[in-house]
């Protein structure tokens, strides 16, 4: 028969730091839930978080959690450059865990709105070749890869990397938006034919009314410039 789990008492978080330290994470979330629904990837940081949070159960897991938790933290409050240390440090004291992960998909898109877009790539890439475990985690690394290089003009390789990060991931949403990009970067090199192709797959694929507004203004850019 399966014991009831015990409940952890304010008292015992007292005599556990990262326990303490998670339950200033928890409370913080509770307060400012809007605060936290940042960064441009498409990643639910928040549930992952949680999630997080849950499975840790070795001590080295649990404190790099709770570290992830203070980082994200000094995110929604715009201090990048703390969130910046905080990450860094994290990975390297727990580069195995799956906080360290979370915390180099974090450090990307740290560095990304501190518009470091080689750093931001680095931390992206990295996580896709060392932490690609969720497909729909890893679409997104993709797709912020692929928002470096369209930072930097290579428009070319965005559009490939972009259109990768729509084959990766498991969801329609994901897929329709990073088509999207796709299109717009190839847009921007006047590759309107294989533009074309790739708006008119998302209209064809019963996308939201997000985008599917997006692609017929794409579509009708498109239309515009071939004249």
């Amino acid at each position: 028969m399966l014991r009831p789990k015990k409940k952890i008492t304010k008292k015992e978080m007292k005599k556990d730091p990262m326990l303490e330290k998670i339950s200033q994470v928890d409370t913080f979330v509770r307060s400012n839930p809007k605060q936290l629904l940042y960064g441009a990837l498409g990643v639910v940081v928040l549930v992952a978080l949680v999630v997080l949070l849950a499975q840790s159960k070795k001590s080295a897991n649990r404190e790099a959690s709770g570290e992830l938790g203070m980082a994200e933290i000094a995110l929604a409050k715009g201090d990048i450059d703390d969130a910046v240390v905080r990450l860094e440090a994290l990975i390297e004291k727990n580069p195995r865990t799956k906080s360290a992960g979370m915390a180099t998909l974090l450090l990307a898109q740290s560095y990304l709105t501190k518009s470091d877009y080689d750093k931001a790539q680095e931390n992206f890439e990295k996580y896709v070749d060392d932490f690609d475990d969720d497909e729909m985690i890893e679409a997104s690394a993709l797709n912020g890869v692929g928002l470096c290089l369209d930072h930097k003009g290579e428009y070319k390789k965005a559009a490939k990397i972009y259109a990768e990060a729509a084959d990766e991931s498991p969801y329609k949403f994901q897929k329709h938006e990073y088509s999207l990009n796709a299109v717009r970067s190839l847009i921007k090199i006047n590759e309107l034919k294989e533009a074309e192709e790739m708006v008119q797959r998302v209209l064809n694929d019963e996308p939201d009314y997000k985008a599917k507004s997006a692609a017929e203004q794409l579509q009708a850019q498109i239309e515009v410039l071939k004249g």
